[in-house]
């Protein structure tokens, strides 16, 4: 909720004032107040200061994150209407990699704002060990970071481009400082593969983000648990386009896929907001969602909506809301008609391939993919099904007692089962579990995927392919999870490296619960032999070719800071 509809400020380079009128009433066209198209041949310096070296001349030496590149004016190109920020593999200045860091602070045509609509239209990298960004910095903070705020607008790794996020720095100064983040995931092709709109609204004690036409996070001072620390209505923050090397999100790089480029189309700054869409863009075959327009609209609005054939429209018509029934995938999309003139919006809908039992990883009756070698905890895998029902009615189950006394209980078991990890990421395989448990609802569990020969216990990330998180319903009795994926670890870890299982129950936490589990199990397309999935195979599980939300509060390391 809001908790101050007072004077919104969105400050330009000019100093032009604009009040909340602007965001009530919106019946205008939004138009930028400050844009580049990059329409020329070479940067306009005029609007963007090219960062220079190691951050060591700025007081940062690796730009506080540890990172591996000297940046340079000449990594930043414009032609045909793009902005090129290249990540390349050549030694200057002591560092093994070059790139770009641009910035609008303090410069005749550049920009310095407090509140209002800030978007850019990029296209980010998919290589191993980089880590693209838009962003905004206070320009004149008065402590040090992050007391005076950090926002970033579009953050991703080309070896997660499955996510972006979104995340806001804020509270005590390093090593103290804390961070809440919201992430966005693409299935089955990652964000790298096209371009999108990364967008934030940011009215007075609110922000939102958008990748296109979709909201999917906002915060306010009462999600940050310390209200006192939203300090970001009290300076002026101007815009960083970076395409960082490495570093501590960034990751172990691969020189193989240099050069990355981060392809910019556009960045703009809106005088007001715009509608969007609210609703689920992965969902399974069979799952009924609503989707609904929010934001700004004038007076009698009238929306008319369109979904695809393999949907069908349970209900809404007509209205700012609807909900739909899916089967394949498709678009949704939506004409807004108002007072204020006419918008389309779309979100595009990904279901996920209805997947079939492949591999039996535990039943714990037969033999099975796992052979254990650690646990934390009370492990008896041939316990007496204590509540068979419906959803599980097998004699013998497994019971595990968690340790109290671990923050991070693991169970570790060595397979030979995962042959390609790639189709987790994709969606077109996953872990299912039975689950009985008296944890409370929404009590998280993992399964994380690991190279034995290079993952040791002090060595966290290295080693760890991806992990999948799956989480307790409030129903009573035997529950049937599906894991899905969390986040892909270590881009240095080969799809066909993983020997090693890990499944965590409750991680980051100290509780003693009981789990019974059983029918652990790989789950895919079900190609005929048991043929592993291959790219082709996943591209048609898609969008093209219609086949048959993570909130984080904590420290990180001294992220960018100047």
């Amino acid at each position: 909720m809001k908790i101050n509809t007072g004077k919104l400020i969105l400050l330009i380079t000019s100093l032009m004032l604009f009040d909340t009128a602007v965001w009530a009433q919106p019946c205008q066209n939004p138009e930028p107040v400050w844009e580049d198209n990059f329409d020329g041949t070479e940067l306009d310096l005029s609007k963007w200061e090219p960062m220079i070296g190691n951050g060591c001349s700025y007081g940062i030496c690796g730009w506080g994150n540890n990172e591996l590149q000297y940046y340079r004016a000449e990594n930043a190109s414009v032609a045909n209407g793009l902005l090129t920020i290249s990540a390349n593999k050549e030694r200057v200045g002591g560092q093994n990699y070059t790139s770009a860091r641009l910035r609008t602070a303090s410069l005749p045509n550049g920009g310095q704002w407090t509140n209002g609509r800030f978007e850019a239209r990029i296209r980010i990298p998919d290589g191993e060990g980089m880590w693209p960004a838009f962003w905004m910095l206070p320009t004149d903070p008065d402590q040090g970071w992050p007391v005076s705020g950090e926002i970033d607008i579009m953050e991703s790794t080309g070896q997660a481009d499955e996510y972006v996020s979104g995340t806001i720095h804020y509270g005590p100064p390093y090593p103290n400082n804390l961070f809440t983040s919201n992430r966005l995931l693409s299935q089955p092709e990652p964000w790298s593969a096209d371009f999108h709109i990364y967008g934030l609204e940011w009215e007075p004690y609110e922000m939102r983000w958008y990748v296109d036409d979709q909201l999917y996070a906002r915060l306010n001072p009462g999600d940050i648990g310390d209200a006192s620390y939203w300090t970001f209505e009290d300076h002026q923050y101007h815009f960083l386009l970076n395409l960082a090397v490495g570093g501590t999100l960034g990751g172990t790089v691969n020189d193989a896929l240099l050069p990355q480029t981060m392809l910019v189309d556009y960045v703009r700054v809106y005088d007001r907001g715009q509608p969007s869409l609210v609703g689920d863009r992965i969902v399974d075959a069979g799952e009924t969602t609503a989707y609904s327009v929010t934001g700004a609209t004038g007076d009698n609005p009238d929306f008319s909506w369109n979904i695809p054939s393999g949907a069908t429209l349970v209900s809404g018509s007509g209205t700012d809301r609807i909900v739909v029934s899916w089967e394949s995938s498709g678009t949704v999309s939506v004409n807004v008609t108002d007072s204020c003139g006419s918008r389309d919006l779309n979100l595009p809908v990904y279901v996920a391939p209805k997947l079939i039992p492949e591999i039996t990883l535990d039943d714990f009756e037969t033999s099975g993919e796992l052979t254990y070698t650690f646990f934390d905890g009370t492990f008896v895998q041939d316990a007496a099904n204590p509540q068979p029902d419906g959803t599980n009615s097998s004699p013998t189950v497994a019971q595990y007692i968690r340790s109290s006394a671990a923050q991070y209980d693991v169970i570790i078991a060595a397979t030979s089962a995962i042959q390609d990890a790639a189709p987790f990421l994709s969606g077109a395989k996953a872990f299912y579990m039975d689950l009985l448990t008296s944890a409370a609802p929404g009590t998280q569990i993992l399964v994380q995927l690991e190279d034995s020969a290079v993952a040791t216990a002090g060595n966290y990330p290295t080693g760890r392919h991806s992990k999948y998180a799956a989480y307790t319903g409030g129903e009573g009795g035997w529950q049937r999870l599906k894991f899905e994926l969390d986040d892909r670890i270590d881009g240095g870890t080969a799809d066909n490296a993983v020997d090693s299982l890990v499944i965590l129950f409750a991680p980051d936490s100290y509780s003693g619960d009981t789990y019974y589990w059983d029918n652990f199990a790989i789950y895919g397309l079900g190609l005929p032999g048991g043929a592993q999935v291959t790219a082709s195979d996943r591209a048609c599980s898609g969008l093209h070719c219609n086949p048959g939300s993570s909130t984080g509060v904590g420290k990180l390391p001294q992220d960018r800071n100047n």
